[in-house]
């Protein structure tokens, strides 16, 4: 099964589950860009993608946009991101959304899939898509309300989902898998130290969809080779 967001470069996150049959690599910042582009050298079924995270924006400057854009030109990622917004973690709003605006765009100029982390802002991120009609992508680790799910939903963005479903009591978030269609959701580790958890989760959702494991893994697996243009 295809893991849709792990990182592989983190030193607490150094094997796979056996049952991993892939890999997205999302990068966190140019501090990494390199690391997740050579991770993905010696896996036919490893892919990365490079964005400037909102936990680093601070470090960061203008010429790092611009240096991210060769990058996506020259390295050719299947995704921009990890990028997006989180008001719990970073205080300073404003510095986020330019960074997330211009990742956004630069999205938008390569055709290219966007891997979203958004905390406490879930309204301003989907403000913020909503205004490149040609936006898409996946909001990881989905931690928003079933209205914001909805509204995410209308504009064409996938969920990720990991460990934290897993919680027999994570009911908000068993209700919001429950109503959304199975052809928007794809599941994740991020960057969690137990890569075995991917088939834990799978099996979450099956009893929540009220389908088999084999179909959810199927079906997730090609919910991510669909978002991100994997043949």
């Amino acid at each position: 099964m295809l893991n849709s967001q792990i990182h592989l470069d983190f030193d607490n996150v150094n094997s796979l589950s056996s049952s991993t049959t892939g890999v997205i690599i999302p990068s966190t910042g140019k501090d990494n860009w390199d690391a997740v582009i050579t991770s993905c050298q010696n896996g036919k079924n490893n892919h990365f993608a490079l964005g400037i995270h909102p936990w680093f924006v601070e470090n960061h400057q203008m010429i790092d946009l611009y240096d991210l854009e060769v990058k996506i030109e020259e390295e050719k990622p299947i995704a921009v991101g990890e990028c997006g917004l989180d008001y719990t973690k970073v205080k300073d709003q404003n510095t986020q959304r330019f960074f997330f605006d211009e990742q956004v765009a630069l999205a938008t100029r390569f055709d290219l899939p966007l891997i979203i982390h958004s905390v406490n802002a879930t309204d301003d991120v989907t403000d913020l898509l909503k205004s490149y009609s040609k936006s898409r992508g996946v909001i990881h680790a989905f931690s928003g309300s079933l209205q914001q799910a909805e509204n995410l939903l209308k504009i064409n963005f996938s969920f990720g989902f990991g460990s934290t479903l897993t919680n027999p009591h994570a009911y908000k978030l068993h209700d919001i898998v429950k109503f959304l269609p199975i052809e928007s959701i794809v599941i994740e580790t991020d960057d969690r130290k137990n890569t075995d958890e991917l088939i834990q989760v799978a099996e979450r959702i099956a009893r929540i969809k009220k389908l088999s494991v084999d179909q959810v893994i199927d079906q997730c697996d090609q919910n991510t080779f669909n978002i991100f243009n994997i043949s």
